[in-house]
């Protein structure tokens, strides 16, 4: 159960990259489907997961909070080149047991990230678009029974999106580079005292350079149905925690899909 909420989440955060393609879209939609995902426990480790997951795709144009083909969030502000708004990210939980570097140690809750996110427009037509992104997050550690603060990210990011007039079809590009403060990067690449061994020394991160990441998305969006393919790379070379006993790789692929089909939608139209 524990799984298909943080998938489902997930599934909330990805899939809103979709967009819509007539100028007046209905207030809310509903739609089910499925999706599918391989990624490595956390970028660091070899080891990997793969899963098939429920999507449960809630969309909602409202003036200030929105879930809609530009991200889950509540909109602050925004005009024809700026935007402020209030946004989130995911990442699943971890079981040690799973992972060799890890045994022994104590397991990582799943972890929402959430704050303040800067857009700027860089340049603008009908079918393509550029944006700097700087999405400024707190982090908050959810396992059974707590939530506990884990900390600060900034992730800035140069965007391009590119639009199809012919096909329901869109590209989607992003790359970035990622920064935590001490207590984030502890999370997945600090060693307590208590937990080191002979080949797991102890060991504390610092603050500061997290990694790159590179994002890409297809997505397919018609009045019925939404089909997303995408793809994320992390590479953590050179990264402040490179050098941590956690880290036995510096790369990260993943990869998943998603089908969606629209059940459920309302009559109210409301401009994109």
């Amino acid at each position: 159960m524990a799984l298909i909420k943080s998938s489902l989440l997930f599934v909330v955060f990805i899939v809103f990259s979709s967009s819509g393609y007539s100028e007046k879209l209905p207030l809310w939609e509903l739609g089910l489907g499925f999706g599918g995902l391989h990624q490595s426990y956390y970028t660091g480790t070899k080891q990997t997961r793969g899963y098939v997951f429920p999507v449960i795709l809630p969309v909602y144009r409202g003036d200030f909070f929105k879930s809609d083909d530009k991200g889950l969030r509540a909109q602050l502000f925004e005009d024809e080149r700026y935007k402020l708004d209030f946004s989130l990210d995911f990442n699943f939980s971890v079981d040690s047991d799973d992972i060799d570097l890890r045994e022994g140690m104590d397991d990582i809750g799943s972890l929402l990230q959430i704050g303040p996110s800067f857009e700027v427009s860089l340049y603008s037509n009908r079918t393509s678009d550029w944006k700097l992104n700087l999405p400024l997050r707190a982090a908050f550690e959810i396992d059974d029974s707590n939530v506990d603060s884990a900390g600060y990210s900034f992730s800035p990011s140069f965007s391009f999106e590119r639009k199809f007039s012919t096909v329901p079809l869109k590209l989607g590009l992003s790359l970035g580079v990622q920064f935590g403060d001490k207590e984030y990067n502890e999370i997945y690449y600090g060693v307590d005292a208590e937990f080191a061994t002979a080949n797991r020394p102890a060991y504390e991160a610092s603050s500061g350079y997290s990694g790159a990441r590179f994002q890409t998305a297809i997505t397919s969006k018609t009045k019925s149905r939404l089909i997303v393919l995408f793809a994320r790379y992390d590479n953590i070379s050179g990264a402040v925690f490179d050098d941590s006993p956690l880290v036995e790789t510096d790369e990260n692929l993943t990869v998943g899909f998603i089908y969606s089909k629209y059940l459920l939608k309302s009559k109210t139209l409301v401009n994109k």
